[in-house]
């Protein structure tokens, strides 16, 4: 029988769930902010602060999951359940022990942290709050997202998609009734908008449990592990998925922590840039969700030890990833007419401060595309700890050193800190595109 390589088709088929359930995400995170900022500028900084703090916590849950997520497509390339059952379980124990981490974080250290960061003792006494709340979210993550890479990872990313469609309407609608105390419920402010994260979270958490009953029952079941007890099966789990994982958790502790930074610039600065960042996201998934699903494909290729045809379909996935720039790049065009529409009660300061950052914003896409395709398709190959390193050398000795002179010492205008971050894409895509051509990632990973 002759070996054919996946299609675009098959990966816009894989992708086009995983896009639409980041952007979905995403819209959460818009739609609290719409529905805080009529309560002022400090509490859409207070938000902004707390979600950066909960994002780290939560970047670490996803960065695990997303090496769960490639040894996950391995062992289904390869048609090896107990490896499917050992990552998932595995991926599991994981998410849980940093769930645990991160509540102790927000419970005995939340105070410190807020205090040092926010700039009035009212952003930090609401951030703290949020915080609080924040909880429930994490321990439903904690569980969803270890379900939702096995459904990515085994090609069913249909299910994850799903979810958010229950999560995404419930979340607006308990969190605008809680926020202004609509229909007898109290009044919460911004604690409204955390307590509807919670229980949108939970719903879909409850949602994709249901699914993982009913579709991998038999799967999840299976009597013994790869490593033959589950302690070993851990360990290797780990000693796998790390490399990855600490990439992830670079990116995801970078972008926070200059975040927090953010918050040293003036009230209207930092509103601009909360306001924008979750756009830039929803757009940006749509890339990163092509380039995940190639890499998964990659994955199972190698699961099935189909080398042969590697070349070929990243070649063909590559190329379409151009046409996926040029589309986003007309989104984040067309959306900065949308923001005195969809944010009215902006002062106009903040106004300004947003369409300066429009010709930044608009370039991005072209750089960070084929970067995002080079890293998703190297960890497949087996290349994860170089990919750590692009990341980990130029987030850590570039960007954040840069913010942090920029907004502590030479006090510039926003424009100049989102300028870093495309400086940071120009100086990664170096390394990046030689290391691909290199070829040196045509190897397997993994769950042998």
């Amino acid at each position: 029988m002759r070996k054919q390589s996946p299609s675009n088709r098959s990966v816009f088929n894989l992708a086009w769930p995983i896009a639409s359930n980041a952007v979905l995400l995403q819209c959460i995170l818009i739609i609290d902010t719409i529905l805080v900022t009529p309560l002022g500028e400090e509490s859409l900084a207070a938000m902004g602060l707390a979600g950066s703090i909960g994002g780290i916590i939560l970047g670490f849950l996803f960065a695990f999951s997303n090496g769960s997520q490639l040894l996950i497509a391995q062992a289904f390339g390869a048609e090896n359940p107990i490896a499917l059952k050992s990552s998932f379980w595995s991926g599991q124990v994981i998410n849980w022990l940093a769930s645990l981490v991160g509540i102790g974080i927000i419970i005995f250290l939340g105070d410190a942290i807020l205090g040092s960061i926010a700039t009035t003792e009212a952003m930090a006494t609401q951030a703290k709050e949020y915080l609080l709340i924040f909880i429930g979210v994490i321990v439903g993550v904690s569980i969803s997202h270890n379900i939702t890479v096995l459904f990515n990872g085994t090609g069913n990313s249909k299910l994850p998609f799903y979810s958010n469609l229950i999560e995404l309407p419930v979340n607006a609608a308990l969190s605008y009734v809680l926020i202004y105390g609509l229909w007898g419920f109290p009044e919460m402010g911004l604690a409204g908008a955390a307590w509807g994260s919670v229980v949108a979270v939970g719903m879909r958490t409850i949602f994709l449990v249901g699914c993982l009953y009913v579709t991998k029952q038999a799967f999840i079941l299976l009597s013994g592990w790869m490593k033959t007890t589950f302690t070993e099966s851990l360990k290797h789990h780990f000693n796998q998925s790390y490399h990855i994982a600490i990439t992830f958790i670079s990116m995801s502790m970078t972008a926070h922590v200059c975040m927090m930074i953010y918050a040293k610039l003036g009230v209207n600065q930092f509103a601009a840039l909360i306001l924008i960042l979750p756009w830039i996201r929803v757009a940006g998934n749509i890339v990163t969700a092509w380039a995940q699903a190639t890499g998964i494909l990659v994955g199972q290729l190698l699961g099935k030890n189909h080398w042969e045809l590697l070349d070929g379909f990243v070649k063909q996935s590559w190329r379409f990833s151009a046409f996926i720039s040029l589309f986003i790049a007309g989104i984040y065009a067309g959306m900065f007419f949308l923001f005195e529409a969809l944010y009215p009660d902006l002062e106009q300061e903040t106004i300004d401060a947003l369409w300066s950052l429009m010709p930044i914003v608009v370039v991005l896409p072209f750089i960070r595309t084929s970067n995002t395709i080079c890293g998703h398709v190297l960890r497949a190959g087996g290349e994860a700890p170089h990919v750590m390193k692009i990341h980990g050398y130029t987030q850590w000795l570039l960007t954040v050193p840069l913010t942090a002179l920029f907004v502590l010492y030479l006090d510039l205008s926003v424009v100049w800190i989102l300028g870093i971050i495309l400086l940071e894409e120009v100086v990664k895509s170096i390394p990046f595109h030689i290391r691909m051509l290199s070829g040196v990632w045509k190897r397997s990973l993994v769950n042998q």
